[in-house]
């Protein structure tokens, strides 16, 4: 096996190391951050590009497993919903699993939007990169690209048939299978398909001290069919999936009852009186075509997808009745369930034109429909209901939401001369929302009557964008760019009030970043830089209102004030020496108000809340890995180790107290491979969290401060078999 053909684990990418005559350099990447095939060097926008291997092998499962390779990018998952995204681009955070809300960072999967952040962080395969893209996206990307943009893209069809499979296991329980059969090219190299079928088995490692039980017991599934068509006039994808995940025992330690979750000595060890479940899905399909015309390329893009969420929590954490404060009345155990079905529908025409002369164009139309309903169910246990389960619970409200949305967009950038490019472009968006909140009555009053809320609203979003670019020769690039993004407004689901649903109105961000990118060393480094300054107006966020019952407040959203942030990012990749790879990744950020009025606590007052610390926005954050790989007879060794670290950051972003902050944090991941035979048979160990660090994930207040940890350390073994 040469040099040549071993793909090495790297920060930005795995990279493909080209092999000439005389010497050896780094290949380039390809991007599609503005909607057409390019080299990551020559896009003007800041994004990070991370190999499917990376997300898939060596112990990884899904997007949460990238949490700090990318500069300025949080990417956890929701403390409720773990197959939910807690995501945060350059500060920017959002993590409310409330259906009608609508995400501050978009997600993407084969440039369809998945337009809720819950099912974002189901166990991904058949990855071929996930393009992080940093920064307000509104032009060609639109709604939701407030922050940036999350892009996965799948993996082609091979022109080859074959069977591969990799079988992983672990400590906690952790087994993991993925099988991948591919037809190869048929009928004379026209069509082409690809079916992967996975799944992980997971025992947890949270025990529940009440019960006794494991808590986290996952079994998740997923199965792709991919069908490729290359035709004499264009190239068409038809991608078929299914996803979905159970698991029993959903931990969450109380901060009241087990302190920083060190009371007793143990952050995995809980004390709840209700272990809970999730049993959530996703199914559809996406249809990809791009036909060539003689003056360009016309793309379509369609896609249909449904999902369902049933999560079933203990949101008090306690064993039994506690008090609500030290010197307060008790209050019942409150277990709730939500009960979410989605079913979205886009579709996107577009055009592109060739990639010589002076122009260089993209534009387009974009549909959007959705439809969404949501159910609470309460258990507070006897005597309004036998136990503490599901089963017994009782309906407490029901939620609809219907989304009509429909964007015109257009970017070009034009070269006026061999060195400088300008570039401008526009997007309009109309969205119409309409909705139905219905308020069932209370456990203890069954005979009062439902209120039932109908409101519904329009917005129009126009978004811009200017730059421009300057060349000096074929290794380096500067940019200059000023853009917007939004995020949608909205209504509350949670409301029980009509003047607590809203709408409120949209969220904008305008960013201004000049960067550069470029390689050296005769290409055996990679490199970009960028500085930036964003300013969030009408930013959306959480207060509490009084209910329709008056007692108690609930949890809505609404604009809250307007923030500024800047700071600097950093990437490079260097072929140190032939087989040696170093990656380094550095990210700064200065996040704060620039004004916060709200009530946060129900009481009609309203207080300046500007010297909280904003959610999900560590000052420095830094990620270096080492690859090496060496020649043996007929195969090879690969060594990687990994170091990510994370400034302290607020979890919370409603309070200052030191249980809602995540510490300072370096975490150390390492494998050893090694490949074997002309298929590229490897057998890996692998190693997470080296250093055993766990620290808290996230806190919130649910009807008490409650919080999750970081998984512990843990070692596993992977086979991967080619046919």
């Amino acid at each position: 096996m040469t040099c040549g053909s071993i793909m090495l684990l790297t920060a930005s990418a795995n990279v493909n190391i080209a092999v000439g005559a005389d010497d050896i350099t780094l290949e380039e990447i390809i991007v599609t951050a503005q909607k057409v095939e390019q080299n990551v060097l020559n896009v003007p926008v800041s994004v990070s590009v991370i190999q499917g291997a990376l997300l898939e092998e060596n112990g990884a499962n899904n997007i949460s497993d990238l949490d700090g390779i990318a500069p300025n990018v949080i990417l956890k998952n929701v403390l409720l919903m773990e197959n939910g995204g807690n995501f945060a681009i350059r500060g920017i955070g959002f993590f409310d699993i409330d259906p009608f809300s609508d995400q501050k960072t978009q997600i993407m999967v084969d440039g369809v939007p998945h337009a809720r952040n819950t099912g974002v962080v189901y166990d991904q395969v058949d990855i071929q990169r996930v393009e992080i893209l940093r920064g307000p996206q509104g032009t060609l990307f639109g709604r939701g690209s407030m922050a940036g943009t999350v892009n996965y893209v799948s993996r082609l069809a091979a022109d080859e048939a074959g069977v591969s499979t990799r079988i992983s296991a672990g400590e906690y329980g952790m087994a993991k299978y993925v099988l991948t059969a591919e037809t190869g090219a048929m009928f004379d190299g026209a069509l082409r398909t690809r079916l992967t079928s996975s799944r992980r088995l997971y025992n947890g490692h949270i025990t529940n001290a009440f019960s006794g039980k494991k808590l986290g017991v996952l079994d998740s599934r997923n199965t792709r069919l991919r069908i490729d068509h290359d035709g004499e006039y264009g190239e068409s994808s038809l991608i078929v999936y299914k996803i979905g995940d159970t698991v029993q025992g959903l931990g969450l330690s109380s901060q009241f009852q087990d302190p920083y979750g060190l009371s007793d000595g143990d952050v995995n060890l809980i004390n709840i009186d209700q272990e809970g479940f999730r049993d959530s899905g996703e199914r559809g399909f996406t249809v990809l075509s791009e036909i060539n015309l003689n003056y360009g390329y016309l793309a379509l893009l369609a896609n249909s997808h449904k999902s369902d969420f049933l999560v079933y929590s203990d949101l008090d954490g306690w064993v039994s009745a506690q008090p609500s404060n030290p010197g307060g009345s008790f209050v019942d155990p409150f277990n709730l369930g939500f009960d979410i079905g989605q079913e979205q529908e886009s579709f996107e025409l577009r055009y592109h034109n060739e990639e010589d002369g002076r122009w260089s164009l993209v534009t387009g139309a974009f549909l959007f429909r959705e439809e969404i309903e949501r159910f609470f169910h309460l258990n507070t246990g006897p005597p309004f209901s036998r136990t503490l389960l599901f089963g017994d619970s009782f309906r407490t409200a029901e939620a609809r939401q219907d989304t009509q949305s429909l964007a015109v967009f257009g970017q070009a950038e034009y070269a006026v001369s061999d060195t400088v490019s300008l570039i401008v472009g526009g997007r309009m968006t109309h969205e119409e929302k309409s909705a139905e909140l219905i308020d069932l009555p209370p456990q203890s009053s069954p005979d009062a009557p439902a209120t039932r809320l109908t409101p519904s609203h329009d917005w129009d979003q126009p978004t811009w964008k200017l730059g421009i670019e300057y060349q000096p020769d074929d290794t380096t690039m500067y940019y200059l760019t000023a853009s917007t993004g939004y995020k949608p407004g909205g209504f509350n689901g949670r409301a029980t009030l009509p003047e607590n649903v809203g709408p409120y109105a949209a969220e904008r961000s305008t960013s201004i970043e000049a960067g550069v990118k470029g390689s050296m060393l005769e290409n055996r480094m990679r490199f970009a830089a960028a500085g930036f300054f964003i300013e969030y107006t009408d930013f959306v966020g959480l207060v509490r209102r009084p209910t329709a019952s008056g007692q108690g407040t609930e949890s809505v959203r609404d604009n809250i004030g307007a923030m500024s942030i800047h700071g600097l990012e950093f990437e490079s990749t260097w072929l140190a020496a032939p087989g040696f790879v170093i990656d380094f990744a550095l990210g700064y950020l200065n996040a704060g108000w620039d004004n916060y009025i709200a009530d946060l606590t129900g009481d009609g007052v309203v207080t300046d809340n500007s010297h909280f610390q904003i959610l999900l926005a560590p000052e420095f954050s830094t990620y270096t890995a080492m690859t090496y790989s060496q020649e043996l007879a007929d195969s090879t060794l690969q060594y990687r180790l990994d170091m990510r670290y994370q400034g302290g950051y607020n979890t919370y972003g409603r309070s200052n107290e030191d249980y809602y902050f995540r510490p300072a944090t370096a975490k150390v991941n390492g494998s050893v491979t090694w490949v074997w035979g002309q298929d590229g048979n490897s057998i890996s160990v692998f190693g997470k969290n080296l250093t055993d660090r766990q620290v808290i994930t996230q806190a919130i207040v649910a009807l008490y401060p409650v919080m999750k940890f970081d998984a512990p350390r843990m070692f596993g073994i992977e086979l991967k078999l080619n046919f």
